[in-house]
């Protein structure tokens, strides 16, 4: 029983965050690498099958044939292995940040920041299974929509190992993120809230902006593959799949705050509508201090109208305004893309 109860609390790493990590490089640069190691092995394996020669397909280097799609499946698999070790990292610092205003003792707070990254074997077996499910059905609808004849058919193999690979680490990167800002949530519900100065609370916005932006990346990259008319649809359900989870991450590290929030609002309110009601009656009253009565009156009301007007949730225009240009990010690439491939067909024809 012991045993058992002890497997349970067992919490590691994802090995993609131990061998990123490892290495001590920047994230960049381990995307990078990343990206290379999956083209150089793209390369050998379809010289092996001898459908490249070299760096060219039927004379052609592949990157201004459609094959330079695959240029694109490679930056999107460097960066899901290179990005959660990021996301972890920065949300340990940011809740560092967020110390002041936790109501924690300095060890829970390290046993926290600790735990930001772990998960137990079993979850990341469910999110590896999911990623591996969900690969093999996206590479089953992109076989049934190709055409017969298609050469990306007589790619099966291929297709279908990066097809998995992508999506796996894919689903463990959104368990991560999830993960962490679930945990984060949960310790800034108890938060010291200060209706009139909520910029200790900056961190958790910042958490949930780049996990935004982690995911609007992502859905750059994917929408840089619209270009391909045959799965065209797969291509945009991905997108607004990638785009709605990059929503949740922006919220997901603030409801706890905004409980928090909420709940401090209301009891503030509470407190000064009875306050107002008290200097109301004695105003009303008459008497020696009818007129300080009257000027707490007015006092009153204006405090209660400024914290009937705090947001309840900590984030500012800014905040916002970098939320949406995220999202405006795939249609920027998509445009991008789209101007380049005009560009080129103008230069070659």
């Amino acid at each position: 029983m012991v045993v058992a109860i002890a497997a349970e609390d067992v919490r590691v790493r994802p090995l993609e965050h131990r061998l990123t990590d490892a290495t001590r490089l920047p994230m960049l640069v381990v995307w990078i690498a990343v990206t290379g190691i999956v083209l150089v092995l793209c390369a050998a394996w379809h010289n092996a099958t001898g459908v490249w020669r070299g760096l060219e397909v039927g004379g052609v280097p592949f990157w201004r044939t459609p094959w330079r799609l695959e240029i694109v499946f490679a930056l999107v698999l460097g960066y899901v292995f290179a990005c959660g070790s990021w996301i972890v990292r920065s949300v340990r610092r940011d809740l560092d940040a967020l110390a002041p205003v936790l109501a924690i003792e300095p060890s829970e707070l390290a046993a926290e920041r600790t735990g930001i990254g772990l998960f137990s074997p079993s979850v990341l077996f469910a999110a590896s299974a999911a990623g591996v499910a969900v690969g093999v059905a996206i590479n089953a609808v992109v076989n049934a929509i190709l055409p017969p004849g298609s050469a990306a058919l007589e790619d099966r193999l291929w297709r279908f190992v990066r097809d998995v690979a992508v999506w796996t680490l894919a689903i463990r990167l959104i368990v991560v993120v999830i993960g962490s800002s679930l945990r984060v949530s949960r310790l800034s519900e108890a938060a010291r809230i200060d209706l009139l100065d909520l910029r200790g609370l900056a961190p958790l916005a910042r958490i949930g902006l780049r996990g935004a932006l982690a995911f609007a990346v992502a859905a750059s990259m994917v929408v840089a593959m619209a270009g391909d008319e045959q799965t065209v649809s797969v291509t945009l359900v991905t997108v607004a799949i990638v785009a709605a989870v990059g929503a949740l991450a922006l919220l997901l590290p603030v409801r706890g705050a905004h409980r928090a929030i909420r709940a401090a609002k209301d009891a503030e309110l509470r407190a000064v509508r009875a306050a107002i009601a008290r200097a109301r009656n004695a105003a009303i009253v008459g008497g020696a201090e009818a007129a300080e009565d009257a000027t707490r009156l007015g006092g009153l009301l204006a405090f209660e109208g400024r914290i009937a007007h705090v947001n309840e949730w900590p984030f500012d225009v800014g905040t916002l305004v970098r939320f949406v240009v995220f999202l405006a990010l795939p249609l920027g690439s998509w445009i991008g893309a789209a101007l380049v491939e005009w560009v080129v067909a103008r230069a070659i024809g």
